[in-house]
C-alpha cells in the first residue's frame, strides 16, 4: 500500500493511495465534503484537477481568487450546460472533481448524492475515481472559525471503469450503486482511524476551554 504523510506546521497530512492513482487517463474524481478545507485539499490530490463548485465558493472573499486562479470552475447554471466546455478540458489531460454531496456534512450520515458527476462521467465516457476525505470536519467545523489541529486523510479508493456495468448502465443506477459503496468504505476508514488516539486532540479542546472539571453543561 502506497501511503505518503506529510506534516505541514500542526497539520499531519496522509494520503492513502494502493493503486498508485496519478490521474494520466482523466477521470471524475468524488470526494465528500466536509468543510472549506476540502477545496485545498482537492488541489492537492493533482495540479491537473479541476474542480466545480456553486456559485457561493467561486464568488467567496476567502477562497474565490485561489479557485480563479486553479481554472476551477462554476456550474450555477447546471452541468448539462458545461458539457462540452469541460470535454475541451478533458482532451486536454484534466480530471474533473466534484462533491457529489453538493454542500458541506461535517458529521455523519452524509447527505444524498446528486447526479450531476455521474452524468458528467457518462456523458464524457470517463471513469470515477472516488477519494474518501477524513477529519476536515473537525479540523475547520461547519459554522466555527476555529482551526484545529488534527490528522487529515485522503484514502483514494479504486478506479470505477466507464464501462463497468456492475455498478448500473444509466448514470441514475450508478449514482445509487456508488454512492452506497463510498459511504460503506468511509465508513470503514472511519472505524479504522478513529481510534481513542484520534481524539487525543479533541478532549485537549474541550478541556482547555471548558476547563478540568466541566461538567457537561
Amino acid at each position: 500500500m502506497h501511503v505518503c504523510v506529510v506534516y505541514n506546521g500542526k497539520f499531519q497530512k496522509r494520503q492513502i493511495n494502493p493503486q498508485r492513482e496519478n490521474f494520466d487517463q482523466p477521470a471524475v474524481v468524488i470526494a465528500n465534503h466536509q468543510s472549506f478545507l476540502d477545496i485545498l485539499q482537492m488541489a492537492m490530490l493533482n495540479p491537473r484537477l479541476i474542480l466545480l463548485t456553486n456559485r457561493w465558493v467561486w464568488n467567496s472573499p476567502v477562497f474565490g481568487w485561489a479557485i480563479k486562479m486553479a481554472d476551477f470552475y462554476p456550474v450555477a447554471n447546471g452541468v448539462e450546460n458545461s458539457v462540452e466546455l469541460l470535454n475541451t478540458q478533458v482532451q486536454q489531460g484534466y480530471s474533473i472533481s466534484v462533491f457529489p454531496e453538493g454542500t458541506r456534512t461535517s458529521q455523519p450520515p452524509m447527505k444524498r448524492f446528486h447526479k450531476g458527476a455521474f452524468y458528467l462521467a457518462e456523458q464524457l465516457k470517463l471513469d470515477i475515481v472516488p477519494v474518501l476525505f477524513h477529519g476536515l470536519g473537525y479540523t475547520m467545523t461547519k459554522g466555527d472559525f476555529l482551526l484545529k489541529n488534527g490528522p487529515i486523510t485522503a484514502k483514494y479508493l479504486p478506479r470505477i471503469k466507464a464501462d463497468d456495468e456492475s455498478w448500473g448502465t444509466t448514470y441514475q443506477e450508478r449514482t445509487k450503486n456508488i454512492s452506497r459503496y463510498f459511504k460503506e468504505q468511509h465508513e470503514v476508514l472511519t472505524k479504522e482511524l478513529e481510534q481513542p488516539a484520534y481524539f487525543k486532540e479533541h478532549l485537549f479542546l474541550i478541556i482547555s476551554i471548558k476547563g478540568p472539571y466541566w461538567n457537561g453543561t
